[in-house]
C-alpha cells in the first residue's frame, strides 16, 4: 500500500533531521531505507511544521498495522505522528506497488522539505531506483498486447529511434502485465500497461530480455488474501 503520512516537526529538531538526511543516516540498514530517504526529501512542510510525504509500505500485507516498522524510526525525529492514511482508495489499487505511479499527482501542501532544510533532494543510492517516483511520460504510454508488439517488433527491426527505447522492468498486476521503458533519446520513461498474461506476451518480453516471476492470477490471489482488502484502518494514529 501507499500511505500519506503527516508528522509534526519541532523547530529545534530541524537541524537534526536535516543532518540525518544529508548524511544518509536516517533509517540506514533498514529494509525501507531508500524509500524513506526519498519520500522525506520529496515531501513538503507546511506553516504549522507538519511534514507531508508519501511512502510505500508492506506491513499491512504482512499482518502488521500500516507503517509498523517505519513509525519507530519516524518517532526518533518527529514530535508526533499526526496521521497515516491510505494515499489511494484500495478498490482502485492494481497491486503494482513501488512500480506504480498512482500517487504521483498528489499535491502536498506547504514548501519543499529539501528547500526548507537546505538538503539535496536529488539524493540517490547507487543501487536503488524508485520506479514509483520516476516521471512517466503519459503521452507515450501504450496499452495492451498491441502496444507491447509495437515496441518489441520496432526494437527488433532496428532504427535509431527504436533502439533508444530500453526496457527497464516488467511486472504483473491485477490489470495485466506492464513494462517500463527508458527512451534514451528523449531521456524520459514511459509504460506499456494492461497487457494480457498470454504466451505471446511472455515471448515478446523474452525478446526484450525481460522475465516475470509472478502471473496476473498470482497477483489476484495475493490481493484476495491480503489484509489490505478487508482491513478498515486508514488512519492508524
Amino acid at each position: 500500500m501507499r500511505y500519506y503520512i503527516k508528522c509534526k516537526l519541532k523547530s529545534d529538531d530541524r537541524l537534526r533531521l536535516a543532518d540525518s538526511l544529508r548524511s544518509g543516516s536516517l533509517a540506514r540498514n533498514k529494509i525501507f531505507y531508500e524509500g524513506m530517504q526519498t519520500a522525506l526529501r520529496e515531501g513538503t512542510i507546511d506553516e504549522n511544521g507538519i511534514v507531508h510525504f508519501i511512502e510505500v509500505c508492506y506491513c499491512l500485507e504482512g499482518g502488521l498495522y500500516p507503517m509498523a516498522m517505519e513509525i519507530p524510526v519516524l518517532r526518533e525525529y518527529f514530535e508526533d505522528i499526526v496521521e497515516v492514511k491510505d494515499a489511494r482508495l484500495r478498490d482502485q489499487c492494481t497491486m503494482e506497488c513501488e512500480f506504480c505511479d498512482c500517487t504521483r499527482n498528489i499535491r502536498l501542501p506547504g514548501k519543499s522539505v529539501a528547500n526548507e532544510l537546505q538538503i539535496d533532494n536529488e539524493w540517490k543510492s547507487d543501487e536503488f531506483v524508485d520506479m514509483g517516483r520516476l516521471r512517466l511520460n503519459r503521452k507515450k504510454q501504450k496499452e495492451g498486447i498491441e502496444g507491447l508488439r509495437n515496441i518489441a517488433y520496432s526494437n527488433h527491426d532496428g532504427g535509431d529511434q527504436k533502439r533508444n527505447r530500453a526496457p527497464i522492468f516488467a511486472g504483473a498486476a491485477i490489470s495485466g502485465l506492464f513494462v517500463i521503458f527508458y527512451d534514451k533519446g528523449d531521456q524520459d520513461y514511459f509504460r506499456v500497461k494492461n497487457i494480457p498474461d498470454t504466451i505471446e506476451a511472455r515471448k515478446l518480453l523474452d525478446t526484450l530480455g525481460l522475465t516475470i516471476g509472478d502471473t496476473v492470477d498470482s497477483i489476484k490471489m495475493t490481493a484476495r488474501s491480503s489484509l489490505a482488502q478487508t482491513d478498515k484502518r486508514s488512519n492508524v494514529v
